[in-house]
């Protein structure tokens, strides 16, 4: 399996595109500046690091780990549902069965699957923890957002006597003292 990283990873890496549509697929994977292209950048170099951590005798955890964060922070923040943000994980088991599929079927490699397949599992467990903690990241920064606007527009409504910055108490909605028709 080592011998046939490049192919693996390339072949994984058209199915992890394959979510954003050709021609975003096709820009990505031209674009190499990380400043004109991250998420592009992030897929190609995070991408490989994965299928040698999976497929290779090094330090699994730490690499995948790393790797694994960088690709579920772009996924997390696009609006996917869960199971299509993380499903890319599982799709290297496929890729791996494809590629080697005529020496899987004469009953080669069956030790070294195993262990395959036992490290895409953690992986994909994994991803799922990484993928819940920056959607509740993302769900805190949108919630802290929400408070700063609220008690924004309550301190126009009740003139600046609101605590700064804005805290629990500023969610009462009562008309301010002496108020007049504000238009």
């Amino acid at each position: 399996m080592v011998q046939r990283q490049p192919a693996l990873c390339e072949r994984w890496l058209d199915l992890l595109l394959a979510d954003y549509g050709e021609e975003t697929a096709a820009n990505w994977r031209r674009e190499r500046d990380p400043f004109a292209n991250p998420i592009g950048h992030t897929f190609t170099t995070e991408a490989p690091r994965l299928v040698e951590a999976v497929s290779g005798d090094g330090k699994f955890d730490t690499v995948a780990a790393a790797a694994l964060e960088a690709i579920i922070k772009i996924r997390s923040v696009q609006e996917l549902a869960p199971s299509r943000a993380i499903a890319f994980v599982y799709m290297l088991r496929d890729v791996i069965r494809g590629e080697l599929g005529t020496e899987l079927a004469r009953g080669a490699h069956a030790t070294a699957l195993a262990t395959v397949d036992r490290r895409i599992e953690r992986l994909a467990l994994l991803a799922f923890d990484v993928y819940v903690r920056c959607r509740e990241q993302v769900f805190r920064l949108r919630q802290d957002e929400l408070k700063r606007s609220v008690a924004s527009l309550l301190r126009r409504w009740h003139g600046s006597e609101l605590p700064e910055p804005a805290s629990e108490e500023v969610v009462h909605l009562s008309p301010p003292p002496n108020h007049a028709v504000r238009r």
